[in-house]
């Protein structure tokens, strides 16, 4: 794509021009984020980048330069950054993007700056841009910045979870059932009656075994969301193992859920707090 700046014809690659404002808008978006101590997804920030990116075109069609005054600027990085944080308060949100612009405006300081030792600059005078080539090492360090955020992120998240998971071993009518169950801290289910905490087990692996027969208990749960009770056997003996130690033997009460715990079959049980 040709355009014209100042009577200078310049040539532009849109497809360079976008990958290379998704990576810079992705760098700020991130460390604005890690500034406030904000955990957002990155589906949601590589979304907005993208938006910012596109954006960008108003700079080079000259039918919609006038989206590229300040104001209008100021706008877009509002809507970047309330989609990336989420719902949240007007005054937050403007504390938030207020932050993004301070970012923002250092690295443009900083890239400025590596400009100016690449290019003459006299006092007075118009200054061009005509040699950069330090942008592709700034790009590097922000690609290679975002892949080390997020490959961190992704692992500390999969440590915490791990620390919670314990393998479970019990035997239903003498067959053995081996799953593996997060301890929900936030989980108090217990049988009214008996005391006995609750194993809540993904249905799929207890296909086998009948809920609705004789002895069964029935235990109310009460959500943010919804209320009812959960029918549930009670099993003797259950073994609780950390990290393949044997941890200890209780009794509980094992109730089939209908939901998918973790998508990514990290644990397939929840355990109540009274497990430990």
């Amino acid at each position: 794509m040709n355009s014209y700046d100042g009577g200078i014809k310049m040539e532009i690659y849109i497809d360079v021009l976008l990958l290379e404002n998704f990576i810079v808008n992705l760098f700020l978006l991130l460390l604005t984020m890690k500034l406030i101590h904000h955990k957002c997804k990155t589906s949601i920030m590589v979304f907005s980048s993208f938006l910012g990116g596109i954006y960008t075109l108003v700079l080079v069609i000259p039918e919609l330069r006038i989206f590229s005054y300040f104001p209008f600027q100021i706008i877009m990085a509002i809507i970047m950054v309330w989609i990336t944080y989420g719902k949240t308060s007007i005054i937050n949100l403007l504390k938030t993007t207020t932050t993004f612009l301070i970012v923002s405006f250092t690295l443009s300081g900083i890239c400025f700056l590596f400009s100016i030792k690449e290019n003459l600059y006299v006092l007075g005078e118009n200054f061009s841009i005509t040699k950069y080539s330090i942008k592709y090492v700034i790009l590097s360090f922000m690609i290679l910045f975002i892949f080390i955020d997020r490959i961190s992120y992704y692992l500390k998240e999969q440590s915490f979870v791990n620390n919670y998971i314990f393998s479970v071993e019990c035997y239903i009518e003498n067959k053995q059932y081996i799953f593996k169950g997060f301890l929900d801290t936030g989980n108090e289910l217990k049988e009214p009656v008996t005391n006995l905490p609750c194993i809540i087990v993904e249905e799929s692996l207890l296909s086998d075994v009948n809920f609705y027969g004789n002895n069964i208990y029935h235990i109310p749960y009460s959500t943010v969301k919804s209320n009812g009770t959960l029918a549930g056997i009670r099993v003797n003996n259950v073994n609780i193992k950390d990290h393949g130690l044997e941890f200890r033997k209780i009794d509980a009460i094992i109730c089939p859920c209908s939901e998918q715990f973790s998508k990514n079959s990290t644990f397939d049980a929840l355990l109540s707090r009274g497990i430990v």
